[in-house]
């Protein structure tokens, strides 16, 4: 133990040119740095295009089993040389928490230095760096980190780094929205399936399942967020939803989690990037963000007061990934579960979640006053949660999306028509009745 603590030391110092080395390959980033790049360098710290290929699934040349790829240009040499030096930063600041252990969290402002080096200029990173970032650092210093640095170490991090992953994906994911309404006027993306805009939607999309990810490892134990909940690669895509449909049972938060969620900052920060991804356009982060995330969230601060504007909004984002992701089967049963939580815990005490309900199209208010009725009185007797479930998900009906086939459909109800030909039954005649002779009796007779 001796010796692993000596070897330690002398690491520890030289952390310091890891952390200078992060922030200047950071600050390259900024306009002004970029704007002194001459040619043939202005692109050196773009994107290889194999990586380009990899994440819009294109094939990729034949290599044989120990060859490495060849970079011929002095671009690509230049652009594997900041990627990998970026990259290989972060492994070793990712592996000095469970290396170093305590010789690496006792640091003396520890915080401090990791936002001056490693989270300097991140407005300017894109987002194939920020990924890698928040994989192999972010994570493994939040996971290893022990509990009595929590307050000085994790909090003062996560804090605002939760806040800034907030704004910057939501406003990709609403340039995103507003190029989809315009994509009837402008085809190219559809006709160029290398297009730039593709690429950015990608990345924007794998930028948002890593960091959900990042924050159900940081909330919810070990055992739920390992479920079905590896980071995507590359070449993965929203086939790879989960089929799971029922929702996590555990939905205790673990201690890092509570300790998040004290702070009134970070937890404004985890409870809004949870709800609002729902209705971002990726099933698969949806699905998991629904199973796994929302309720423990929610449920740990349902014991406090909840401004009333906060539960409309919470139950609307609910309602708004139920209108984009109800086409899935998946994220509906998901979405539906959720709702129904939400509805049942919070209705007894605000009435404004009623007024949301009323908003929906085609609710039945008869119907729903029966539904809260039963909600409200206690005295009476309950109905299976999988009934009430049916039925509260009948009410919402008017707000889950329907795939694009259906969705402008016109319903065709016919009425049960009469019969054209209609058999009459053979009156018999007067005749035939009077006559004695006709009786049944005669019959039998030999």
């Amino acid at each position: 133990m001796k010796s692993f603590l000596s070897f330690c030391r002398p690491t520890r110092k030289s952390s310091h040119s890891v952390l200078v080395s992060c922030r200047t390959h950071n600050t390259l980033y900024a306009p002004e740095m970029l704007a002194k790049m001459a040619e043939p360098f202005t692109k050196a710290l773009d994107m290889l295009e194999a990586e380009k290929s990899a994440i819009l699934g294109l094939p990729q040349p034949l290599l044989e089993l120990n060859d490495s790829p060849v970079y011929k240009t002095v671009l690509e040499r230049m652009q594997r040389f900041f990627s990998t030096l970026y990259e290989n930063c972060f492994h070793i600041l990712g592996k000095a928490g469970p290396s170093m252990q305590q010789d690496f969290y006792t640091v003396e402002h520890l915080a401090t230095q990791l936002l001056s080096s490693a989270f300097v200029n991140l407005n300017n990173i894109p987002d194939y760096r920020l990924r890698p970032m928040l994989r192999v650092f972010v994570k493994p210093l939040v996971l290893f980190c022990p509990p009595e640095h929590y307050e000085a170490l994790v909090s003062p991090i996560l804090g605002p780094l939760f806040t800034y992953l907030h704004m910057r994906l939501s406003q990709k994911w609403q340039v995103i929205n507003q190029r989809s309404l315009l994509c009837g006027e402008d085809d190219t993306a559809d006709d160029n399936p290398e297009s730039q805009e593709m690429l950015e939607e990608q990345l924007v999309r794998m930028l948002t399942r890593e960091v959900m990810d990042l924050i159900t490892v940081c909330c919810v134990s070990k055992k739920t967020a390992d479920h079905g909940t590896a980071p995507p690669t590359d070449g993965d895509d929203e086939e790879m939803m989960a089929t799971e449909v029922a929702p996590s049972t555990m939905t205790e938060l673990t201690d890092l989690g509570k300790c998040l969620m004290k702070h009134e900052d970070v937890c404004t920060a985890l409870l809004i990037t949870a709800f609002n991804s729902l209705a971002w356009k990726d099933t698969l982060s949806c699905q998991r963000t629904t199973t796994q995330l929302c309720w423990p969230l929610l449920k740990q601060v349902l014991s406090g007061t909840l401004l009333a504007d906060a539960v409309t909004w919470l139950f609307t984002s609910v309602l708004k990934g139920l209108q984009t992701h109800g086409q899935h089967d998946g994220c509906m049963a998901s979405l539906v579960h959720l709702a129904f939580q939400i509805y049942e815990a919070l209705r007894p005490r605000y009435l404004e979640i009623r007024a949301v309900m009323e908003q929906i199209p085609d609710i039945q208010k008869d119907s729903l006053d029966q539904f809260d009725c039963k909600l409200l009185n206690p005295s009476l007797q309950k109905v299976a949660d999988k009934r009430r479930k049916d039925q509260f998900k009948r009410l919402i009906a008017g707000c889950i999306g329907k795939p694009l086939g259906e969705q402008f459909r016109k319903e065709v109800h016919i009425k049960n028509l009469p019969s054209l030909f209609k058999k009459t039954k053979p009156m018999l005649e007067t005749e035939v009745l009077d006559n004695e002779e006709g009786g049944l009796a005669t019959i039998f007779e030999p």
